[in-house]
């Protein structure tokens, strides 16, 4: 709790361990096990999945430099937690500094091992599989407190369902997250992916897409920038509000979310300035081209956002006002992106309830009761937790 307000973060985050796929991945895997590859000259974890680095960029020269200048201003704020290599007590002890009650609990790098497009579809589950049951193990330091979310992948939707059944029924996760760009040529609204939306809807749990700076998809938005300058940068700054931008027009547009109308989706980690003019877009670009598609909508994709949907404010968005002035406050969650480097931590929650034109009551809602619908919580249950 933070001046009188219970505070939920949305979408905080663990920093992976080599004994994700070491201890954990299934029997029939151990073999071709992602391996674990320790901290490599950008200052990240990787790994080598079937000869591939991930993240892509673990070793490359160009960058060093850009990851140095982010990573450098808070060394001494998080020397304690990567001491510990970042454990739950660290995590508990972080979300004591900032005053969250309770945090949702996403990956950070483990998704990257499944953004390969021809990964075999069964080791892309296995890989899946491997991180959601680690997850499971980190978060019984605090149950009450800390809450898993499982990881799958569209290289097969009906092991993606399956496993997002098995993780939700047998191991109390609370979301199934995924990528936001394409792999192995499938989609949101690929019609074989509709086993999984069902499945998921049926679960009460929503769909958290997240995108990542590290894919290795070959339909990937920062792609384009391998190789040339800057690439850093221009990977961290447009891929998680493209690849956002362009999942919610193929849940909203696309037709997934009439076909699911109990399906909940998250947008995370890719701000929400961007939010009031593309669904603006949507919409007019739906009634200039809709009336002659095969797929059919019986509202416009704004409404189904208002419906069904909720997007992530960083903690920190200066635009968050303007959002809320045109669109209202009852569809947007926050989070402070702890541990990551280029992160408000741990002034996050501070910064969050002194952003100016954004009043209280809207304030209260995005730190809380938003969150509580998004995942389907029980309020009572979860503060007798």
């Amino acid at each position: 709790m933070k001046n009188g307000l219970h505070v939920m973060d949305c979408d905080l985050h663990v920093l992976e361990d080599g004994r994700v796929f070491e201890d954990y991945m299934p029997e029939a895997y151990r073999d071709r096990r992602p391996r674990y590859r320790g901290i490599g000259p950008t200052n990240v974890p990787w790994w080598e999945v079937e000869g591939r680095p991930i993240p892509p960029w673990a070793n490359s020269p160009e960058v060093v430099g850009p990851q140095r200048a982010v990573d450098a201003p808070t060394e001494d704020v998080y020397r304690a937690a990567k001491e510990s290599g970042y454990d739950a007590p660290s995590t508990l002890t972080a979300m004591d500094v900032e005053g969250i009650d309770v945090a949702v609990m996403y990956r950070t790098l483990a998704h990257m091992t499944v953004s390969i497009d021809d990964l075999d579809p069964d080791y892309a589950l296995a890989c899946c599989r491997a991180f959601n049951a680690w997850l499971t193990d980190y978060c019984r330091a605090d149950s009450g407190r800390l809450k898993p979310t499982a990881i799958v992948t569209l290289h097969d939707p009906e092991a993606a369902a399956a496993e997002a059944r098995r993780a939700v029924r047998e191991d109390g996760h609370v979301a199934v997250v995924l990528l936001p760009m394409p792999v192995a040529g499938r989609y949101i609204h690929s019609p074989e992916c509709d086993v999984l939306w069902s499945e998921i809807a049926a679960l009460g749990v929503p769909v958290g897409v997240h995108g990542t700076s590290g894919a290795a998809s070959r339909d990937y938005a920062a792609a384009r920038y391998i190789g040339l300058p800057n690439f850093r940068t221009l990977n961290h700054t447009t891929a998680f509000p493209l690849e956002l931008m362009q999942a919610m027009a193929a849940f909203t547009s696309g037709g997934v979310l009439a076909r699911f109308p109990e399906l909940r989706v998250g947008f995370l980690e890719g701000g929400c300035g961007w939010l009031p003019w593309w669904l603006e877009r949507l919409d007019d670009q739906w009634e200039k081209y809709g009336g002659g598609e095969k797929i059919r909508l019986d509202a416009l994709p704004s409404d189904y956002f208002r419906r069904q949907c909720f997007i992530a404010t960083e903690s920190d968005e200066g635009m968050l006002d303007v959002v809320i002035d045109k669109l209202g406050d009852d569809n947007i969650v926050v989070s402070t992106d702890y541990p990551h480097s280029d992160g408000p931590y741990p002034h996050g929650v501070d910064g969050f309830l002194a952003l100016d034109g954004v009043g209280r009551d809207s304030k209260r809602k995005i730190l809380w009761d938003n969150c509580l619908r998004l995942y389907g919580f029980d309020e009572a249950a979860l503060l007798a937790s």
